[in-house]
């Protein structure tokens, strides 16, 4: 995965912040923008450096992580984040800034700019983020499934992932670096952190999970609520093995995914297929019922790439196309169901190997006017890469645990999104639930939320496109909408195309009709 972007604005902008837990009295602890253990070489002398320190807290005035997006005069951007008690302390060479503050997309964005000088000491006024969508409250949950830090291949140390997590206004998060469960016991105590403060000042803890990305030559596979790790030798091909005519191979091959999938699953856990388009050995191509059966999620949006929303014809077949064609696959994986084929719930997740998210424009677009592929793709590079983007919006009842979220994964009670929250039911039944009806006709009651626009709510029936609902220019959407001619094993997905690169997509309502 590209990590080179960061590299070119480290020396212009250097950021220290607060992360330690048990103080937020303006310490410097000289937390480098690579990690909190690691120092980075820096032509720039330290001492010359202008500091900028504040606290940003909630409307009701507490005290929560929050993240803070630096832009200097060249548009080049950097994202770190307060510390746990809502304290941040920049280091930063002379130059005008602007700073957005935010805290995921349930909450307002507040920005500030700033001109500092040499050794000077900026003091910025508390800055107050809004809480305007509480999913919480309606048992809706957001966390990233898939995120990566130096245990493996990730640049990011545990607690810098964990900050990045909570700051984007996530709820869960799953760590699952490559092959290794060395990161977990660090990640665990992520358990102990606010997540979120409610109305009545009661502290919900973020939920850390455990997790790990099985590595292989023939593909990525994810194991949620647990660590385990396999020997090479379990999951590897040997070398009489690799010499072997195509289709023999490709059978040695389907046995080693189906025990991968298989023990994850013995195990108690919950076993996903990863970015089944990504190039060379990192995607997946055997698509056979007897091997799907031994999964039981698929990762259709990986955060590495642009929506899979189709807005433009070449990313249908491209490159950057990985998420639209793992969409249309899982449609036909949907469709297969009635008859008789697995189930596979969909899930989301950033593959964040840089918590950073740093961007440095291309002059040669123009992001006033996004008229192409090319121009989409460095609005999503501006927008769209950070923790928390996209996101696994899981429904639970009552107080939150590891169990409850595996089970909604699995079931996919849940939906996918990088901005807006769109929730739905039919006579009470969402997403990954089966409604029974004794007519052809059911009422879907929608509620969107968005805090920066839509521009069209699709309902999408057996992966065609049956009802389309444009902007009503507003934050929000509400409609109970009757739909007919349905069938028994018919399925039911909402997508929604928000402003920018700004997407969502739920799981399947299945319909049986007596």
């Amino acid at each position: 995965m590209p990590q080179n972007q960061k590299k070119v604005f480290k020396n212009l902008l250097i950021l220290a912040l607060l992360l330690l837990s048990g103080c937020n009295n303006g310490t410097d602890s000289s937390i480098t923008n690579e990690s909190s253990s690691e120092e980075t070489p820096t032509s720039v002398d330290p001492k010359t450096l202008a500091t900028v320190r504040g606290k940003v807290l909630t409307d009701a005035g507490e005290m929560i992580a929050a993240g803070i997006i630096v832009e200097n005069a060249k548009g080049e951007t950097y994202r770190t984040s307060t510390n746990f008690q809502s304290a941040y302390n920049l280091r930063l060479e002379p130059g005008t800034y602007k700073f957005h503050f935010t805290r995921g997309f349930e909450y307002s964005t507040v920005t500030k700019t700033l001109t500092v000088e040499a050794y000077k000491t900026y003091y910025v006024q508390d800055v107050r983020l809004i809480q305007l969508e509480d999913s919480y409250a309606k048992g809706w949950i957001r966390g990233d499934t898939h995120q990566h830090t130096y245990y493996s291949d990730g640049i990011n140390s545990v607690p810098d992932v964990l900050a990045s997590n909570i700051s984007n206004g996530l709820h869960y998060g799953f760590l699952t670096d490559h092959n290794t469960a060395w990161g977990l016991p660090e990640w665990v105590q992520g358990n102990r952190l606010p997540a979120q403060i409610d109305a009545e000042g009661n502290s919900h803890m973020f939920g850390a999970y455990e997790g790990m990305e099985v590595t292989t030559e023939f593909g990525h596979y994810q194991s949620y609520g647990l660590g385990l790790v396999f020997d090479l030798y379990e999951v590897s091909l040997r070398d009489i093995e690799r010499t072997k005519p195509q289709a023999e191979k490709d059978e040695i091959i389907k046995d080693r995914i189906r025990y991968i999938g298989d023990t994850i699953r013995w195990a108690g856990a919950v076993a996903q297929i990863n970015h089944p388009y990504s190039t060379s050995t990192m995607g997946f191509r055997y698509w056979e019922d007897d091997v799907l059966s031994c999964f039981d999620t698929i990762e259709i949006w990986n955060g590495y790439f642009i929506p899979g929303d189709g807005r433009y014809e070449p990313e249908k077949e491209g490159y950057q196309g990985q998420n639209y064609r793992s969409k249309v696959k899982w449609f036909e994986i949907l469709n297969n169901v009635k008859n008789g084929g697995p189930y596979l719930a969909a899930v989301a997740g950033t593959d964040n190997h840089d918590v950073s998210g740093s961007y440095i424009p291309n002059p040669d677009i123009d992001l006033s006017t996004i008229e192409d592929l090319e121009d989409y793709n460095e609005l999503f590079l501006k927008h769209g890469k950070y923790t928390g983007s996209p996101s696994t919006v899981v429904k639970i009842d009552g107080k939150q645990t590891d169990a409850k979220v595996m089970k909604a994964l699995k079931d996919g009670n849940s939906f996918l999104t990088n901005g807006p929250m769109i929730y739905a039911n039919i006579n009470g039944k969402t997403y990954g639930e089966v409604v029974s009806l004794t007519t052809n006709s059911a009422t879907l009651n929608l509620e969107l939320f968005a805090r920066d626009g839509y521009e069209e709510v699709r309902i999408i029936k057996n992966g065609e496109v049956i009802k389309t609902f444009a902007s009503n220019a507003s934050e929000r959407f509400t409609t109970n909408y009757t739909i007919n001619n349905l069938e028994n094993d018919d399925w039911l997905v909402l997508e929604v195309y928000g402003t920018g690169v700004q997407h969502a997509i739920s799981n399947p309502i299945f319909i049986s009709i007596a």
